[in-house]
C-alpha cells in the first residue's frame, strides 16, 4: 500500500500534467479529465493512507468515501461521483470535452476536493 506522501507526489505529477496542457488549444481534453480525476484520486487515497486504507477499485473508493465520516458528506461524494462519471464517460462513451466546461465545472471540482481535503492534508498545496 502506498504511503500518503507517495499519493501526494502522484496527485502532483498528475496535476502538473493537466497543467502543462493549454486547455483552450489542446485536442486532448479527454486526457485533461482523465489527469484531473486521476490527481483527485490520489489526494483522496493520501487521505485513507493516514488510515491505514486502501482502495482495491473505483467502486471499494466510492465505498470508503460514503463510509468515512469526513468525506461521506453529500457535497464530496458528489464532486468525486461526477468527475468519475466525467472521467469514464470520456475514456469508454467517446464523451467529447470543451475547454469551458472543463474550466467552468471540472477543474472547479477538483479544486473543491483539493481543498476540502487540505483541512486533513495540510501538504496539499493550493
Amino acid at each position: 500500500m502506498p504511503a500518503k506522501v507517495e499519493h501526494l507526489k502522484k496527485a502532483e505529477h498528475n496535476e502538473a500534467f493537466f497543467n502543462s496542457l493549454d486547455i483552450d488549444k489542446t485536442n486532448y481534453l479527454d486526457w485533461v479529465v482523465n489527469g484531473i480525476f486521476y490527481s483527485a484520486i490520489h489526494y483522496i487515497e493520501a487521505y485513507f493512507a493516514m488510515q491505514d486504507k486502501d482502495s482495491e477499485s473505483h467502486y471499494h473508493r466510492t465505498v470508503l468515501i460514503e463510509e468515512d465520516h469526513n468525506l461521506g458528506r453529500r457535497f464530496f461524494t458528489d464532486m468525486y461521483r461526477e468527475l468519475r462519471d466525467d472521467c469514464y464517460e470520456g475514456r469508454y462513451l467517446m464523451r467529447v470535452f470543451t475547454a469551458h466546461e472543463i474550466k467552468r465545472y471540472i477543474i472547479p471540482n477538483f479544486e473543491n476536493i483539493k481543498h476540502y481535503l487540505q483541512q486533513y492534508i495540510p501538504q496539499i498545496k493550493a
